[in-house]
């Protein structure tokens, strides 16, 4: 049972690329957190000629701004470094940009070490948090000087948390800083998992069987073994995406059979994933690549492709999705074979591993590390003795400040009951609302102490698997899912039966036992005889554009996120429970029963 502090706190990146550039896991992240509800601000990685921040918002429907600080000279953020006079100025102006958006509580993102300075003033100055987002083995690259490997040590130091891309990276930071996340790159499912109407125009007149690449070309790309391969294959054509700077590739120009289509923008690029037979990923075994995760495997496997890569030591947890070789004649044999590589049974197998690494589970992975540390300076006041001795204790956390009152929760296991210890007020709820209940969609409710000054609620554990443990279980078939969804909406029967939102639902705090499942975490529920205050941030993702609350569209999240074998007739419905435009929403449960008996049905005729 998890405390989240719904306090939101901002994010500020300091990117290693500007956000209309390729899209890649730095603006990913961003914008899921700015989904999970929180303010996201993304410099520029260039600088204007003014002395204040120049700000401007990158989307309407959540919170993202461009933010571009000024120097009176510019700074390459891959070769020079911030010098007391400049690092003065951008601290200055970040203090502006704080007092303009009332900026309080912050996580400072850093991805190149060029910002370590900046960032660590901060960390001093008001206490915000450093994360090191480290995504690349920096020495291994040829424009990099001494200047940033100097900075990339102190930072790694002091920073609260590193997130390593790689098991390499995380291998070498984690010797620096214990507080060290392996989080690997991820994919954007939906947007890579689709079949487009038409052929790209530029693909039109290419024959078939195509070899495909997206991503950068640069002097860690092996163009020596591409040459060889098309070489050795005249009648398969071979087609590479992206910027060729950094490579020589007038080697692979003069190929009949190769084709450097330039860099392409990020929604287009699934236009052409489809209509590659192969993907590869044609990189030389050097450091740099050894410490790289490429977040192409992922979005590669979203589309159900087979794929042949040079076997690095960070690709061999994925050799089940992807062949991996060496020599010139390996990689011929690993095309051959990938080629014919589409039984429905290992597609399906590559779709839903891909489904399991998407951007939006590694923003969850992230934003439980980020909560974590955001409470390590808050402490439960000292009024507050312990209920059980520390071996029970589970977590401890700050949930939220209201109008000078700070909300606290401990939460203890004993002797198979899971005891919250938090203010009175919450506690009392809590055991008011769980007390309705006698069904096991909802936590067994036992007692409620008052104390001096806190409460205490007794709850029996709940025993049974995390949502995202039991989704493989309930999407494996449609009447398993069918299940599990009409069991979900009986649930939001008895919550409207008891005239009760929850407000918070979500994958953290549904737990699944025996395919069923059960609903935590009712402290910042509501009925209309009990309304309440609402925590800022509370509802994160799950609540409609609008802001409202609405169980039924939090409660289609979770059914889009469990549907992992993506059948259509549910998708139909959940889409229903989730319409952007509130008079198209369907949020009357009993007709939604019927819409997903009626999709089942349609499911198994076909």
């Amino acid at each position: 049972m998890k405390s989240y502090d719904f306090e939101p706190f901002d994010i500020i990146v300091f990117p290693i690329i500007d956000w209309y550039y390729r899209f890649q896991r730095p603006q990913q992240l961003a914008t899921q957190f700015a989904l999970h509800g929180h303010r996201v601000f993304y410099l520029r990685t260039y600088f204007s000629r003014e002395s204040k921040p120049i700000c401007q918002p990158i989307r309407t429907d959540i919170s993202i701004t461009d933010v571009q600080l000024g120097l009176p000279a510019d700074k390459n953020i891959a070769a020079d470094q911030l010098d007391p006079i400049s690092r003065k100025s951008l601290l200055e102006q970040v203090a502006s940009l704080r007092k303009k958006y009332g900026v309080s509580k912050a996580f400072c993102f850093v991805d190149i070490p060029f910002w370590g300075p900046l960032a660590l003033d901060l960390q001093t100055k008001y206490g915000w948090k450093v994360v090191y987002d480290c995504m690349d083995h920096f020495s291994g690259f040829y424009n990099v000087t001494s200047h940033m490997l100097e900075s990339e040590g102190d930072l790694a130091k002091k920073s609260d948390l590193i997130l390593a891309t790689s098991q390499m990276l995380f291998d070498e930071k984690s010797r620096l800083n214990s507080n060290c996340l392996y989080v690997p790159n991820g994919t954007e499912f939906e947007h890579f998992n689709y079949s487009p109407e038409n052929c790209p125009e530029e693909l039109a007149g290419i024959k078939k069987p195509i070899v495909g690449y997206y991503g950068a070309i640069s002097d860690w790309f092996d163009t020596d073994l591409v040459c060889n391969l098309a070489t050795a294959r005249p009648e398969w054509n071979f087609v590479f995406i992206g910027s060729t700077a950094g490579a020589d590739v007038s080697s692979m120009k003069i190929l009949d059979n190769v084709f450097l289509l330039g860099e392409k923008p990020y929604e287009f690029l699934p236009g052409y994933l489809q209509y590659f037979d192969i993907c590869i990923i044609p990189f030389k075994r050097i450091p740099l690549t050894e410490a790289t995760n490429p977040v192409k495997l992922f979005e590669y496997l979203s589309a159900g492709k087979s794929i042949v890569a040079t076997e690095l030591n960070e690709l061999l947890r994925y050799r089940e999705y992807a062949r991996l070789v060496s020599s010139v004649d390996e990689w011929l044999a690993a095309l051959g074979a990938a080629l014919n590589d589409y039984h429905p049974t290992q597609v399906a197998k590559r779709l839903m591993f891909a489904r399991q690494n998407t951007w939006e589970e590694r923003s969850r992975l992230v934003e439980d590390a980020l909560q974590y540390i955001a409470g390590d300076c808050a402490s439960v006041p000292d009024a507050w003795p312990p209920a059980f001795p520390e071996e029970y204790q589970i977590s401890s956390k700050l949930l939220t400040r209201h109008r000078g009152v700070d909300y606290w929760c401990r939460v203890y296991e004993k002797d198979a009951v899971v005891y919250k210890q938090t203010n009175i007020e919450l506690a009392r709820r809590e055991a008011r609302i769980l007390s309705q209940f006698k069904i096991n969609y909802f936590p067994k409710f036992l007692e409620v102490q008052v104390k001096d000054g806190y409460g205490i609620v007794a709850c029996a554990k709940v025993n049974g698997q995390s949502l995202q443990d039991a989704a493989l279980h309930i999407g494996a078939s449609a009447a398993a899912l069918h299940d599990f969804i009409q069991d979900c909406l009986n649930m939001l029967l008895l919550l409207k039966k008891n005239e009760i939102t929850h407000r918070n639902i979500n994958q953290g705090n549904l737990r699944v036992r025996n395919g069923r499942p059960i609903l935590l975490d009712f402290e910042w529920a509501v009925s209309r005889q009990e309304p309440f205050f609402t925590p800022s941030g509370l509802g994160g993702q799950g609540r409609p554009p609008e802001g409202a609350f609405s169980d039924v569209y939090s409660m289609g999240l979770i059914f889009k996120y469990v549907n992992r074998q993506r059948y259509q007739e549910f998708d139909r419905v959940i889409s229903l429970m989730m319409a952007k435009d509130p008079s198209m929403r369907i949020g009357d449960v009993n007709i939604l029963k019927v819409l997903f008996n009626t999709a089942l049905k349609n499911i198994t005729e076909d």
